[in-house]
């Protein structure tokens, strides 16, 4: 792992830390705004893990755990799409996490596609965020073309 957990942490898609100071056993209302969901799915050649919730310092480690999952045991070669289009936060650790997982798929030989609508947190985040050389995000997963695809091609008006 990237990120060396504070606590043993169970691994598993429906595991969500609690927020700092709220007890694990609070009602899921009051942990809901802290909280990130990530969905995997598979669309073509392109393996999609949608995140929705908060990606942040306490939301990290577990969506590190899941994107290198993702890494280690798909097909080669891999296309990884972060579709952050549900994510209503980002901080400074979210940031740091999504170029480590540039790093970790550049590594493993393959690509990573970020999805961040124009109006979405995300979009605003990356766009200051994340280092020159880092590709633009898309606004969607339709939207993300691969080497050997053909050209989009204009439909006739």
């Amino acid at each position: 792992m990237l990120v060396k957990p504070s606590a043993p942490q169970p691994f598993s898609p429906a595991a969500k830390p609690p927020a700092a100071g709220t007890p694990a056993d609070a009602p899921i209302g009051e942990r809901a705004g802290r909280d990130l969901a990530i969905h995997a799915s598979r669309q073509g050649s392109l393996e999609v893990l949608r995140m929705d919730g908060v990606l942040h310092a306490e939301t990290a480690v577990t969506a590190e755990a899941q994107i290198l999952s993702t890494i280690v045991l798909n097909p080669k070669p891999l296309h990884l799409v972060l579709d952050l289009t549900g994510l209503t936060g980002l901080d400074a650790a979210g940031i740091n996490l999504l170029a480590k997982a540039r790093f970790a798929v550049r590594a493993a030989r393959g690509t990573l596609h970020l999805v961040a609508p124009a109006d979405s947190p995300a979009h605003l985040a990356l766009r200051t965020g994340v280092p020159g050389d880092a590709h633009a995000p898309v606004e969607t997963v339709a939207d993300i073309r691969l080497p050997d695809d053909p050209p989009a091609r204009a439909v006739p008006s």
